[in-house]
């Protein structure tokens, strides 16, 4: 392998693994100075803001799209006010060994201008209003018609005055308004007669159980007696159970013996 080939080798490798210092190098740089690396996070993030604004004013036929745009970049905003800014400060009012205080005081002063150039990222709201000189707000007044109104054009509830006409279209949804109305008022009937059958049915059922109610007592203190009937009655017939088996094993003895000495005396007869 020739010289030139080794360089140009060695320039392939360096290219290759080159990136790998860069990234070692911006790790030790943000272990050394986090306040640096939020805010070039920040600075980032405002940049991409800046954007959506800008891609927001190109496509602003498209007012359904803008309003989801602009609802994003206040969601951004607020989250880059209330948390990354307030990072920003803590990590910005740390003294670190060696630093100065004009370095302290630079540091305040970028997050001021990080705090305006967020604010000043449009977002919908107070950005697009139309500013009406006088001259326009005046001819705009008087271009305006006022129509007197007055009690007597009102008839039950109704209004019925001669600056007022109705369209086929406003008399048709009147028409509607009226009906659905009409139905609805059926429907509430329906429901207050069926709330009062329930509630004649309920105390139907209470003025019955008030009534059943001494029968169900007469009937449990019955129900008590028999019980207690019932208790003393087994207990008498287990005492003459007992007395029935005991008469009953004694007459077994008798015959018992009685065998046995008829046996002993035959066998006695017979050895005699």
């Amino acid at each position: 392998m020739s010289l030139p080939d080794v360089l140009n080798r060695c320039e392939v490798i360096l290219e290759t693994y080159g990136k790998y210092d860069e990234v070692k190098r911006e790790k030790a740089e943000s272990s050394q100075d986090p306040f640096g690396v939020l805010c070039g996070q920040i600075k980032s993030d405002i940049e991409a803001l800046k954007q959506k604004a800008d891609d927001i004013e190109d496509m602003a036929s498209n007012k359904a799209a803008c309003a989801a745009l602009h609802a994003e970049l206040r969601r951004g905003k607020n989250s880059l006010l209330t948390v990354e800014i307030p990072r920003l400060d803590k990590l910005g009012s740390k003294r670190i060994k060696g630093m100065t205080r004009e370095a302290l005081l630079s540091r305040q002063t970028q997050i001021k201008e990080l705090i305006e150039d967020i604010k000043s990222i449009p977002d919908g709201i107070g950005t697009n209003m139309k500013k009406f000189s006088m001259q326009q707000s005046q001819a705009a007044l008087s271009s305006l018609e006022l129509t007197h109104i007055s009690l007597d054009d009102f008839t039950d509830g109704k209004y019925e005055g001669k600056s007022y006409e109705q369209t086929d279209q406003s008399r048709a949804f009147r028409e509607e308004y009226e009906l659905r109305k009409a139905k609805q008022d059926k429907q509430l009937d329906v429901i207050e007669r069926g709330l009062s059958e329930l509630q004649s049915i309920g105390n139907d059922i209470s003025s019955e159980l008030d009534r059943q109610q001494p029968l169900i007592q007469e009937m449990e203190t019955k129900v008590d007696a028999s019980r207690q009937t019932v208790s003393s009655q087994n207990v008498r017939m287990k005492e003459v159970l007992t007395k029935i088996r005991s008469s009953r094993n004694f007459c077994m003895d008798m015959v018992l013996m009685s065998i046995l000495l008829g046996v002993g005396a035959y066998i006695y007869s017979m050895v005699k």
